[in-house]
């Protein structure tokens, strides 16, 4: 199996561990009350917009409320569940260092005021980034997914690398180790996209997605081969 495929593999191992199935289950229903809340503001606005002289309008609102609310949650769901799983990261992180990496000595850890401000930055980004490519979203359908991937590629990829690295590494080092080696966090980003783009596993990736940044950042840092561990978890023979 492929490195970038063997890690993932591994991260869907560690998130669906006994040992974070609180933090799983406590993101995913976060996470969904978030958009259960945006899709009855929707329906609570169209209710006090309905157009009393003309009753007709009421259906292409809600059919319009309804297709809005599904593209609001298709741009906007990795980056809110990324922002949701961040309130539960360090501890989430801590576990699986403590598994696959016991050798480590303890992290720096980022501030919750820092970690909150890197969720709001990438909610901020993924807005303003996915408003200015609307109108190619609109008018050259054919690109969407690869625009979407890209876009969203990076800023995932950017995000869950800086909440993982920045937790042993300062920023100097993180930026050289983000420059070195910047073609594999896009890739992994984009992976992140995907699996934050598929109905139901969506819901677990966030975690998925962090057990897979750890992995890579450990193994790509050097951190990995000092606490005797290979990047799947294993203990090095070598």
């Amino acid at each position: 199996m492929p490195p970038l495929l063997a890690t993932i593999s591994q991260a869907f191992r560690d998130a669906f561990a006994r040992e974070q199935r609180r933090a799983l289950f406590g993101s995913i229903l976060a996470t969904l009350a978030v958009f259960a809340a945006l899709h009855l503001g929707v329906s609570g606005a169209i209710d006090h917009l309905r157009p009393e002289s003309h009753p007709w309008l009421l259906w292409p609102l809600e059919i319009l409320g309804n297709f809005a609310v599904l593209a609001v949650t298709w741009l906007l769901f990795p980056a809110v569940a990324t922002a949701i799983l961040s309130l539960f990261l360090d501890g989430v992180l801590a576990r699986l260092e403590a598994q696959h990496y016991p050798a480590l000595p303890p992290a720096r850890g980022m501030p919750l005021s820092a970690v909150l401000a890197s969720g709001g930055r990438l909610l901020g980004l993924t807005i303003g980034l996915n408003l200015v490519a609307l109108p190619l979203y609109l008018l050259v359908p054919a690109i969407n997914p690869l625009l979407f991937y890209g876009v969203n590629g990076y800023l995932l990829g950017r995000e869950y690398f800086d909440l993982v690295a920045l937790r042993r590494l300062d920023g100097v080092a993180a930026t050289a180790l983000w420059r070195e080696r910047r073609g594999r966090w896009l890739l992994a980003g984009v992976a992140i996209a995907a699996l934050l783009s598929l109905p139901l596993v969506n819901l677990a990736a966030p975690l998925v997605a962090a057990a897979f940044m750890l992995h890579l950042v450990t193994e790509a840092s050097g951190l990995a081969a000092s606490s005797g561990r290979d990047a799947s978890g294993t203990r090095s023979t070598g």
